[in-house]
This record gives structure tokens, sequence and C-alpha cells, in this order.
């Protein structure tokens, strides 16, 4: 879907809700993977696909992005048994400012540029307090092209990437989504357990995924 049919798609939902503010969001459907909006890891042909709805100065994410993470990048991802998608779920202006940079790169990089931010949140969230943070956002963002501040503006102020974060804003608001991290398995939502943030406990969640998706034999 291109970036002008996005827009338009968008502008008639949001005539759509002035005329029948009740509509039903169970009218939203998933997009088939070649329009997908978050950020991919692993093959289309995997046999179940995980949906992560997290948040950048989520400290739970960042404890599932460095701790479980790399088990489920290797094990999983990387043998063709899961493909992981991770989608913003944008609790404050902190998320905001810092999904508009990581969704202005291509896609590999930013993924990278995340990974990146969750080592720093810690000062991230002292930036933000100061009224520092573009210039934090700067130094995470020069070695992917985001380094001087006419940069980060203009991706700050990219609209089709604000149109793309209110259409994943809208998934997450059919799955009900209410905390972060959020995991979706074949339209059903997981919230984090304790367990669910280790590297055994995901491993097992992803495990019993795998059991369901696989038929049975005689």
């Amino acid at each position: 879907m291109t970036g002008l049919i996005r827009r338009l798609a968008i502008a008639a939902l949001a005539c759509a809700a002035m005329s029948a503010p009740a509509r039903a969001q169970e009218d939203w459907q998933e997009w088939n993977a070649a329009d997908e909006l978050g950020w991919v890891e692993g093959a289309a042909d995997a046999p179940v696909t995980v949906i992560e709805y997290f948040s950048p100065t989520c400290s739970h994410c960042k404890e599932f992005a460095e701790d479980v993470l790399p088990v489920v990048e290797e094990k999983y991802v990387a043998t063709g048994k899961i493909r992981l998608v991770m989608r913003e779920w944008v609790r404050n202006s902190v998320d905001k400012t810092i999904l508009t940079q990581a969704r202005c790169l291509p896609k590999e990089d930013g993924l990278s540029y995340l990974k990146d931010i969750f080592a720093r949140q810690d000062e991230i969230f002292v930036a933000a307090q100061v009224g520092t943070l573009p210039g934090t956002l700067l130094i995470v963002g020069t070695p992917y092209g985001i380094s001087d501040r006419e940069k980060f503006d203009t991706c700050y102020q990219n609209m089709d990437i604000r149109f793309d974060m209110l259409e994943v804003d809208k998934s997450s608001e059919h799955y009900d989504v209410h905390a972060s991290p959020t995991f979706i398995v074949d339209g059903t939502p997981y919230a984090a357990t304790n367990a669910m943030m280790t590297p055994e406990g995901f491993t097992a969640f992803l495990d019993a995924e795998l059991a369901k998706s696989t038929p049975a034999t005689n």
C-alpha cells in the first residue's frame, strides 16, 4: 500500500467515523505481510507469526528485548519456526518522538535503532526530564544517518510516518492492547506474564504455539 493510498484510506475512515461514531473495531482486519507496518524478523512462511506490541519507554519491553529476544532470534527466527513482528504501542510523547525517528529509517536499521534505544533507556528518561531528548536521540540516530536537528525534525514532522503510526494504533485497539509488551498469536492477545519474561518461559510459550500449528499424525 503506497503512502498516498494509505493517507486516502485513513481520511476515508476519519470521515466515516464522524458520520458513524459507533463504528465497531471488529471491522478492522490484519493487513497482509507485504503491507506490514511493524518491524519484521523471520520468514514470511514461518508456521507461527508472533506480534509484539511494545513501547520504547517500557522497562519490561527493554527486559524482553535484552534478555529474551536474542534467544528467540537464535532458536526460532533464524531456524524458520517463528516470524516475529514488532509493533509500537505509544504510551507518551517520548515514545512518539522515538518512533518517528525509527520509522524514518529502512526497516532493518529501524529495528537496530530501537534496540539501541532500549540500551540507552535510562539515559533517555533523564534527557526527557531535563529537556535534552532531541540531542540524546541524535546521538543514537547519527550512525543511521539522522545526524543533525534538521534531519531529526524532518522525520518528526513526516506525515506519512504519522499516518502509519495511526494505522498501527488502530490495530492495537482491535486487539484491545492495554499493556506492553502484549503478544498476538493467531488473533489471540497474550499479556506478558512474569514467566514469559524469561527465556525459558517464553520459549515454552512458543513451543506450545508451534505445537498447535503442527497437524496431528496418526
